[in-house]
């Protein structure tokens, strides 16, 4: 499936060179990065997050892959749904799912249901992708998660 745009042009710019100048603007310049497990950074519309999810982004090494996880705010799909396929497309272009480690995660966990309807007009994920596709270059891959549960 190929996932397109649920909020670009409201949370974030559709304008690629837009969109590219706005994230350049919420990086900071740093020295080194450093290979995080895990990071937590906001979801919100850039206007209100961008710049603290600029600061997180500019201090790590974002790799080849990542798990981004995010909250269903719209209450479609089971309660943990990856999207294990595919690729979702930003105004800087197409982002591969990483199938293989989206496979390795549901053999991990029985509870994570392949889902498509859940991903469809989320947010959460989508606002991360063009600060991935900046760091990471079009080579890099990830797994979507919406987490709809509060059953840890």
């Amino acid at each position: 499936m190929l996932r397109k745009p649920a909020v670009a042009g409201r949370f974030y710019p559709a304008k690629p060179d837009e969109l590219i100048k706005a994230i350049e603007g919420y990086l900071q310049p740093t020295d080194k990065s450093t290979q995080a497990v895990g990071i937590l950074v906001p979801h919100a519309g850039y206007m209100y997050s961008g710049h603290v999810a600029g600061a997180v982004y500019s201090c790590v090494d974002v790799g080849s892959s990542a798990v981004v996880l995010g909250p269903n705010h719209t209450g479609l799909g089971p309660p943990l749904s990856i999207m294990r396929s595919g690729e979702w497309v930003t105004p800087l272009g197409q982002m591969e799912i990483d199938q293989a480690l989206c496979e390795r995660l549901m053999a991990a966990d029985p509870q994570l249901a392949g889902d498509v309807e859940a991903h469809r007009f989320e947010h959460a994920i989508e606002v991360q992708l063009p600060f991935l596709q900046q760091l990471g270059g079009s080579s890099v891959k990830f797994a979507p998660i919406i987490i709809g549960t509060r059953n840890w």
